[in-house]
C-alpha cells in the first residue's frame, strides 16, 4: 500500500481534488473528516465534533463500535462477495433476524434506500397487474421523499425533485397527509385502479412531520377494503431511531411492505424489503435482482447492528435521551420565538424556525456540533441511539447557546 494512504491530506487538497475529478453535485461543508470515535467525529486538523447528525441517520451506533469493528474485520477476512447466485448464512440469519422483529413475510436485500423503493414500486406494480386486473395508480403524500431513482423520483411529492428530467412515470398521485376524508375518497373513486399506497410515518426531508395516528389506522382501513398495498418507508425511521426497533411498533400497525436502509448497516450500504407472506410471490424469479445486494460483508453488518440493539439496553437509551433532549428544547422554545415547533418521535426529531437555518447550522459546526437544516427552516437532530446522556448535554449547550446569539444579532 502507498504511503500517501497513510498521509493525512489537508483539507484544501482534499477540495481541490474533489473539485476536479467529481461531478458537483452535493453543496458540502468545508470540512473532511479523519476519524471518529463514538459520538464524536475529528477532521483533518484534529478538531472534535459532537456527532448529532450521524450521517444523516445512518451511524446510528455513532463510530468505531468495538463489536462491529470486529465483527467487519473477521468477516473480510473470510469472504466479502460470491454474488446471489449462491446461498449465503449471513444473509440468511439477516432475514430471519428481521422477519422475526417485524412481521411474517420475505425480504430482498438492496444496497442503499432507493434501491429499497424501487423494489417495493415493483412488487407493487407487479401486484396491481396479476391481482388487481392491471391496477398502476400508486398513492404518496405531499412533502414525501422516497429517494432519487425514476420511481423514487415519481413517488416523491416535491416539484424540486422532479425539475429537470422532462416526463415522469404515470398514474403517481400525491395527497396531502393527515386527510382520512380526501384519501376515502381517493379510494373510492379510483380504488379499481389503485395497487399501492406509500407512506412515511414521519416524514423526514420536509422537517420531522409525523403522521397523525388516526390517520395511519384509517389508511390500514382503507389499504384493507381495496385490496391495496400499504408499503411503510422506514428507511430513515428504521432500526430503533424512533424508540422502536421500527416506527410501525409506535402506531400499532403493520405493513403489507416495508423498506429500510439508513442505520440497517451503521455506515455500510445496505438496505432491504420485507414483504409479507401474502403478497411476496408478486415478483417472481428474474421479475427483480442485483449483483451486489446482501453481500456477506454487508449483511454481517447489518445484523450485527441488530443484535447489539436489542442486547443492550439501546432502545431504553433511546427513549430516555429522547425525554432529556425534546425538555431541553421546549425550555428554549419558551423563551426563543423565533422557534415555532419542535417535533419528531425518539431521536429523530425536527426544530422548526421562523427564518432559515443553513446560519444556526453553519454555527453549530464552528463552535463543534454537527446538525443539517432540512426544508429550508428546520433543524434536524439525530444523535447516535447510544448516545451518553453527558454528551447530548454538551450538544443541547452548543445548540443553545447558538440560538440565543443569533436572535440577540
Amino acid at each position: 500500500m502507498s504511503e500517501d494512504f497513510f498521509r493525512s491530506w489537508p483539507l484544501n487538497e482534499i477540495q481541490e481534488k474533489t473539485e476536479r475529478y467529481m461531478l458537483n453535485l452535493f453543496n458540502r461543508a468545508p470540512i473532511a473528516f479523519r476519524f471518529g470515535q463514538g459520538e464524536f467525529l475529528y477532521d483533518t486538523e484534529g478538531k472534535r465534533y459532537i456527532d448529532f447528525l450521524c450521517g444523516i441517520a445512518v451511524t446510528s451506533l455513532g463510530h468505531g463500535e468495538a463489536d462491529l469493528v470486529e465483527a467487519i474485520r473477521d468477516q473480510a477476512e473470510r469472504i466479502i462477495h460470491s454474488s446471489n447466485l449462491f446461498y449465503s448464512q449471513e444473509q440468511a440469519q439477516l432475514a430471519e433476524v428481521l422477519v422475526e422483529h417485524s412481521f411474517p413475510g420475505k425480504v430482498f436485500f438492496t444496497n442503499s434506500g432507493t434501491e429499497a423503493t424501487e423494489a417495493a414500486f415493483k412488487l407493487a406494480r407487479s401486484y396491481g397487474q396479476q391481482a388487481r386486473e392491471g391496477a398502476t395508480r400508486i398513492i404518496s403524500f405531499e412533502g414525501s421523499f422516497h429517494g432519487r431513482s425514476t420511481a423514487g423520483m415519481c413517488l416523491t411529492a416535491q416539484e424540486k425533485i422532479h425539475s429537470g428530467f422532462g416526463p415522469l412515470l404515470s398514474d403517481c398521485v400525491y395527497l396531502p397527509p393527515n386527510d382520512a376524508d380526501l384519501l376515502e375518497k381517493e379510494l373510492q373513486d379510483h380504488g379499481g385502479n389503485t395497487c399501492a399506497i406509500f407512506l412515511e410515518l414521519i416524514q423526514g426531508e420536509s422537517g420531522i412531520r409525523p403522521m397523525n395516528k388516526d390517520f395511519v389506522k384509517a389508511a390500514r382501513e382503507l389499504c384493507d377494503e381495496h385490496e391495496v398495498l400499504l408499503v411503510f418507508d422506514e428507511i430513515q425511521t428504521g432500526i430503533g431511531r424512533t424508540g422502536k426497533l421500527f416506527c410501525f411498533e409506535n402506531y400499532g400497525i403493520t405493513p403489507d411492505v416495508m423498506t429500510l436502509a439508513k442505520g440497517l448497516g451503521s455506515g455500510f450500504p445496505i438496505g432491504a424489503m420485507v414483504v409479507a407472506e401474502k403478497f411476496a410471490p408478486y415478483l417472481a424469479k428474474g421479475q427483480h435482482g442485483s449483483t451486489f445486494s446482501g453481500g456477506h460483508l454487508a449483511a454481517l453488518i447489518a445484523y450485527e447492528t441488530i443484535r447489539i440493539i436489542m442486547t443492550r439496553e439501546i432502545l431504553s437509551n433511546v427513549n430516555a435521551l429522547s425525554d432529556f433532549l425534546f425538555q431541553r428544547l421546549r425550555a428554549l422554545a419558551a423563551t426563543q420565538p423565533m422557534i415555532r415547533e419542535i417535533r419528531g418521535m425518539g431521536l429523530h426529531i425536527g426544530v422548526e424556525f421562523d427564518r432559515a437555518c443553513a446560519e444556526i447550522v453553519s454555527r453549530c459546526r464552528e463552535a463543534g456540533l454537527l446538525l443539517n437544516c432540512t426544508s429550508g427552516n428546520t433543524v434536524r437532530i439525530m444523535p447516535p441511539l447510544n448516545c451518553s446522556l453527558e454528551t447530548a448535554a454538551k450538544g443541547m449547550d452548543i445548540f443553545e447557546a447558538v440560538v440565543r446569539a443569533d436572535d440577540q444579532a
